[in-house]
């Protein structure tokens, strides 16, 4: 993935998949191109990915596998689900005043 911030909150998301997740990589605007991205930055950046393409593809298949099992019964997700909303039953039940 080239992550290529244009607004808002994407410079964030960027920092997010590129420095924490590490299932992309940053594109770079150009301060003299009207801050596009110039074709060498970015036949640079496809052949970085090519390069470390597999390594890339491995860490999201792992991160993939991971929320998967999150989210099964018994998974982190799940339990913190159930909880959330047991909490919330509990809160409902309280005699008011």
């Amino acid at each position: 993935m080239l992550a290529w911030p244009l607004y808002a909150e994407q410079k964030m998301i960027r920092a997010v998949v590129v420095e924490e997740m590490k299932v992309g990589l940053a594109v770079t605007r150009s301060e003299e191109e009207d801050r596009l991205v110039s074709a060498a930055e970015l036949e640079q950046r496809v052949s970085e990915l090519m390069e470390k393409g597999r390594a890339v593809k491995e860490r999201a298949v792992a991160m993939k596998e991971a929320a998967a099992a999150a989210i099964r019964d018994g998974g982190s997700s799940r339990v913190a689900l159930d909880n959330l909303v047991e909490s919330f039953k509990r809160g409902c039940m309280a005699p008011l005043g």
